[in-house]
């Protein structure tokens, strides 16, 4: 008989009572028994190590994510301060770029507000500070903050286009605004409005502004523009039309003769033409209007009061 197979018998005996157990087992059960009682705590310790070792292999992955993370928001820092020293330096341009002359300044004032508003543009700006829906977010972690800082940043940005937008178009403006005095030297003898004709002896209304001066003196153009038109003009005799742009126009009448011809891009202070007496007229004189948005306005409006005014 193989000798797992053989039986034992264990017997047990209690001293106070007398008592005695028997127990009848086979040599195999024993030893598997045996087996298990000490084989439980090593495989238990085994089991713990495995355990151990895994958690330590998740923290290390752990440990390499943050760093690709923390490498991650490096980058994104020294961008984001890249991206503010740039609005810095848009900043600067535009403030600039934003400084205008005294006269050009007062010019710009007396064109109509509906022609400033459509160029230069007008209304609230964007929302900014608490108010603004940007700054509602939750800032949870670190990708939420960079994700609103870079939101703001574009949102900065693209107000600071418009700005840089408006202040060019302001500059436009002003170079196509009328700011300096038509001719050199004279004096105002007669003004824009109502007045009596000096031929008819009627009351009429006076579209322009008269600037007597010396026959053959040198007419600027007020503004920088291109030549319409420089031909005879019945009652204005020879007259120069500039255009300027965004709807300004000036016009230079009872000319001597022409320095420019039509499609001459002029700048403002530019020589157009020479004093003169042609048309209807009754003496040396320039004839100076301005229009905008297809209406006259009083061209002493745009002008240093550089001569004594006269009502004749």
């Amino acid at each position: 008989m193989p000798i797992f197979n053989q039986r034992y018998t264990v017997v047990i005996a209690e001293r106070s009572e007398g008592a005695l157990y028997r127990f009848t087992v086979k040599l195999h059960s024993a030893v598997v028994l045996l087996i298990a009682i000490i084989g439980t705590p090593i495989l238990l310790g085994v089991g713990y190590r495995w355990t151990a070792s895994t958690e330590i292999e998740n923290l290390r992955t752990s440990l390499v994510t943050l760093e690709i993370e923390n490498s991650g928001f490096r980058q994104a820092t020294r961008q984001l301060t890249s991206e503010i020293a740039s609005l810095h330096t848009v900043v600067a341009d535009i403030d600039e770029r934003a400084i205008l002359n005294a006269s050009s300044l007062r010019a710009m004032e007396a064109l109509p507000t509906a022609l400033k508003v459509r160029v230069v543009g007008g209304g609230p700006s964007p929302a900014t500070g608490p108010s603004n829906p940007l700054y509602s977010a939750a800032l949870t972690s670190p990708q939420s903050t960079f994700s609103l800082l870079d939101n703001l940043l574009g949102d900065l940005r693209g107000r600071l286009d418009g700005i840089s937008h408006g202040i060019d178009q302001r500059a436009a403006l002003a170079k196509a605004t009328p700011s300096i005095w038509p001719t050199e030297g004279g004096w105002v003898s007669s003004v824009f409005g109502y007045r009596k004709d000096p031929f008819t002896g009627t009351r009429t209304f006076h579209r322009a502004m008269d600037i007597s001066t010396q026959h053959g003196r040198p007419v600027l153009a007020t503004a920088s523009g291109k030549v319409e038109s420089a031909r005879r003009n019945g009652q204005l005799g020879n007259l120069i039309v500039i255009r300027h742009g965004f709807g300004i126009t000036t016009r230079y009448g009872h000319l001597t003769r022409f320095a420019v011809r039509p499609g001459t891009q002029v700048n403002r202070g530019d020589v157009i033409g020479y004093v003169g007496s042609t048309g209807r007229s009754t003496g040396s004189h320039l004839h100076y209007e301005v229009w905008a948005d297809g209406r006259p306005l009083n061209p002493s409006q745009f002008l240093m009061p550089v001569a004594t005014l006269s009502t004749n």
